[in-house]
């Protein structure tokens, strides 16, 4: 099985499912295509999609509106973000979550939506008092942490982010990393669906293979542990 992230606007690859995710905070903006709008394609291209998640939802009432309009039939779930960990960008143990509550915290990131990550963060119980948001896949140079101390003791990145900032260049700043995980609510009837969903397909090569239920298998663990779905 290969799982693909970002391949919905790639309409020559071959595909058995479409999943779909939404953010629950940012919607699909105003509802215009770049770049006029965030959107990658016009909402009618929803149709194609076999299912749609919502993070952190509910969508506002347009949002809603568009889905029921351009994908009625498309199966709905609801997935929520949870930190799990909180590392420091120098390497060390990490800190647990609890350790944000009434914190006065930093963001800086490169993020399409980074609302999303305020959202996370203020929902921990921290207070956001400074941010240095960049565009999405934001290259980072020493200048983009220069000065982070001056502005806030503490601050906040996420693992995409990290992998592209020296500890060094930080100062004396100190930055963790949010590990995020996204958690499938009511994961059982989707994986049931999906499961059913991938076997039906004439070249479907899993159809040998036992049922979770037949085989006893921990139905969250596996998603968990395998490639995320998205």
């Amino acid at each position: 099985m290969l799982i693909l992230d970002d391949a919905f606007q790639h309409h020559r690859l071959a595909r058995d499912v479409d999943l779909l995710l939404v953010d629950g905070i940012a919607g699909f903006g105003n509802g215009q295509v770049l770049p006029r709008g965030p959107l990658r394609e016009f909402a009618s291209g929803l149709s194609r999609a076999h299912a749609i998640g919502v993070i952190d939802g509910p969508l506002r009432e347009e949002d809603r509106a568009r889905l029921d309009r351009h994908a009625p039939t498309a199966r709905r779930f609801q997935l929520r973000r949870r930190v799990d960990t909180l590392r420091p960008l120098a390497g060390g143990e990490p800190s647990p979550v609890s350790c944000l509550v009434a914190r006065d915290v930093g963001l800086v990131c490169g993020l399409a939506s980074p609302e999303g990550f305020r959202a996370t963060v203020e929902g921990l119980g921290a207070r956001v008092v400074a941010e240095r948001c960049f565009p999405d896949h934001h290259y980072y140079r020493p200048a983009d942490l220069a000065g982070l101390a001056g502005e806030a003791s503490l601050w906040l990145t996420t693992e995409k982010d990290a992998v592209k900032m020296p500890a060094a260049w930080a100062g004396d700043a100190q930055v963790l990393v949010v590990n995020l995980e996204l958690d499938v609510e009511e994961s059982d009837p989707f994986l049931d669906w999906l499961e059913e969903r991938l076997r039906a397909k004439p070249r479907g090569r899993d159809a040998a293979l036992p049922r979770r239920r037949e085989a006893g298998i921990d139905r969250v663990q596996r998603l968990r542990g395998g490639a995320p779905v998205g």
